[in-house]
């Protein structure tokens, strides 16, 4: 097992410096900073942004509305998701709504939002839109999923309710969301990000992307885009700690 692990982490580094190789080759044979710079000229950049005042409350209130969106979407989708598996005319009544969330065109969704909401939560919503269809889905498979087997023997054996609930239906909804949450967490980053690109809060990543390229300031561009992937792959690590330390706590129970 360490050994597969070792290796995956080298397989990764190694993936890593041939992108940015790649990345290096690219901007020579373009020979133009303003389509593509270098990955030095970006390096160069990102020291000038994370030397601003405002930097590291800009990263804190994107990440503010991100796990905003996201704990919104888990608790109103473990919320309609138990109501859905109990309930033939909610889960029928959800369903077009799901539906349409799961079509629509993001941007859409952020035009729609503009309208409706002031800059400072429109991406808060987007997120949450996004989002929402794939975890209710989530809960709603999971909670389907459960072995029939189980619940015959608890009826059999009087198991009250709520143990029932605690016992069973939650660990399966820990399970299901925990395999999506790193994903469902990233996404929630991106579209709050394009939410704030549109919207121009105060204090955001994508309102000084917009800026960036208003400028033609492309390494800058770059540079905020590298901030965005730190902030997801440190988002994904939290999630994975909070999974691990989930499994260990149900192997101890």
């Amino acid at each position: 097992m360490k050994i597969s692990t070792t290796q995956d982490k080298g397989l990764k580094l190694v993936s890593g410096l041939i992108l940015i190789g790649a990345w290096f080759l690219l901007s020579i044979f373009v020979g133009k900073e303003v389509l593509i710079p270098s990955p030095l000229a970006t390096l160069n950049s990102l020291f000038e942004i994370a030397g601003t005042d405002g930097f590291l409350k800009t990263i804190l209130y994107t990440m503010a509305r991100s796990l905003g969106g996201f704990v919104s979407s888990l608790l109103l989708a473990v919320f309609f998701g138990g109501i859905s598996k109990w309930s033939r005319p909610v889960r029928l009544l959800l369903n077009p709504f799901v539906e349409f969330l799961s079509s629509v065109p993001v941007i859409a969704i952020i035009l729609l939002a503009l309208i409706w909401l002031h800059s400072s939560l429109v991406p808060l919503f987007v997120g949450f839109l996004v989002v929402f269809p794939i975890m209710y889905q989530t809960v709603l498979v999971s909670l389907d999923e459960v072995d029939r087997g189980i619940l015959q023997m608890a009826r059999v054996y009087k198991v009250k309710r709520l143990a029932l609930i605690r016992d069973i239906y939650i660990p399966v909804i820990v399970h299901g969301l925990s395999n999506i949450s790193a994903t469902t967490l990233s996404t929630t980053l991106k579209m709050v990000v394009a939410g704030e690109v549109l919207s121009q809060p105060g204090f955001s990543i994508g309102g000084n992307l917009q800026l960036q390229r208003m400028y033609l300031n492309t390494s800058g561009v770059f540079a905020w885009i590298v901030v965005i992937l730190v902030i997801s792959k440190v988002l994904q690590v939290l999630v994975e700690s909070g999974k691990q330390k989930i499994s260990s706590m149900n192997k101890v129970q």
